[in-house]
């Protein structure tokens, strides 16, 4: 999730609709490398025979399934009750008992033990046989220095959303967002008043991108290009992965003026300092122009269907004739990685948390279209954030 300067509901809320996807029909092309159509040719049949295998599960232990289901909230809680007693980072050195762990972090040693003994039971720590506690390989992930961010993801989860899931009803019923359902206005503005809110979803959300960034940025041919604008590109991680796949570029991150400090420390760790830069701005409202190449990765899925055509169309008129536009995220019709639940899952994780979605293709390809783009070629990569759409503008469109 990457924020603007300053988000204006009132401006968001008004700007017009997209039409309606049946006017819409795309025209892109699907661009499989040899090793993924062959990993697509080998996983359909294993991908079909889970799905029988699981469905099977299901009928056979319909009734512990919904037991588990049932609690899921408990088992969420647990973890995130260790994570906030930083329980993980305080067993990394080695096994500990309750009560040694309790009298470390303040807790009641009778109620954290349940905690402890819960949370091994599902594997997420190791009990020994001499009473004590150590982590697991699960619990490895949840560790503050990690390099899978779950570890603030979960807390910032327990902080933002949980006291608020009761009104996913009233959500789903009215048909907003339940950040915009609970709080009446947007993640960035909810963050802002929670103290540590914001870190935390930039630690998680700079994990994430600092996991794959090298991967997607290696997934796509910059050969034609000699200077590019990352736009809502935060820290700057997904810019230096491309300025060190291309030795040839030139590039600026465009994000809120508190990314600065942090892009420019990302330059100097990445040794792109002579060729990077950051421009302070909120995409609401402008994009600079100037760039042969404009990337927008993960930005989109926060922001409902008017707010992305406004970001869109505030690139388009800054792209020059020549230009390109990368929309890089998921799709949840993409058939590659990740798998289906992991992407609706997602999808309704953005609907919790933003005032976003996850899109089909054929909805970026039609958000594209109304901003004065023609999505052209999809290049799928191997990684969570799933696809490059390369975007080229359409002139004869009256928004130039």
């Amino acid at each position: 999730m990457i924020a603007p300067i300053r988000t204006d509901s009132a401006v968001v809320e008004n700007l017009p609709r997209p039409d309606a996807l049946d006017a819409h029909v795309p025209t892109y092309r699907v661009q499989w490398t040899t090793k993924q159509r062959l990993l697509r040719t080998v996983f359909r049949p294993l991908v079909w025979l889970q799905g029988r295998i699981y469905r099977r599960f299901l009928q056979l232990f319909a009734p512990a399934v919904a037991f588990w289901i049932m609690e899921l909230p408990i088992v969420f809680s647990v973890v995130a009750t260790l994570v906030r007693l930083r329980i993980f980072d305080r067993l990394q050195q080695g096994p500990k008992s309750a009560a040694d762990l309790a009298a470390e972090c303040g807790a009641n040693a009778g109620a954290l033990l349940r905690m402890l003994r819960t949370a091994a039971i599902l594997g997420v720590l190791k009990r020994t046989t001499d009473e004590q506690f150590a982590l697991s390989p699960v619990g490895r992930q949840f560790l503050s220095s990690s390099p899978n961010p779950v570890s603030s993801w979960t807390e910032l989860m327990d902080l933002l959303v949980v006291p608020v899931l009761p009104r996913m009803t009233e959500a789903v019923v009215r048909g907003k967002s339940l950040t915009e359902t609970a709080y009446g206005k947007t993640c960035w503005e909810v963050m802002e008043s929670i103290p540590h809110a914001t870190e935390l979803h930039d630690k998680s959300c700079s994990g994430w991108t600092e996991s794959v960034v090298g991967q997607i940025a290696r997934a796509y041919d910059f050969s034609q290009v000699r200077s590019v604008i990352d736009v809502g590109g935060g820290r700057g991680a997904f810019l230096s992965a491309m300025l060190n796949a291309a030795p040839h570029l030139q590039g600026r991150v465009y994000d809120r003026d508190t990314t600065k400090l942090a892009a420019q420390e990302m330059f100097l760790r990445q040794g792109v300092t002579s060729r990077a830069s950051h421009e302070a701005g909120n995409f609401f409202e402008e994009v600079p122009a100037g760039a042969d190449l404009y990337t927008i990765k993960c930005v989109l899925h926060d922001w409902d269907d008017a707010s992305g055509l406004k970001i869109l169309r505030n690139i388009r008129k800054a792209i020059p004739a020549h230009g390109k536009l990368l929309i890089i995220e998921a799709s949840v019709d993409h058939d590659l990685n990740p798998a289906p639940s992991v992407r609706a899952i997602w999808d309704v994780t953005q609907y919790a948390t933003t005032w976003g979605k996850s899109r089909t293709l054929a909805e970026f390809s039609a958000i594209a279209e109304q901003a004065g783009f023609q999505l052209t070629v999809v290049y799928p990569t191997d990684t969570i954030d799933g696809l490059i759409m390369e975007c080229v503008p359409v002139w004869e469109d009256a928004t130039r």
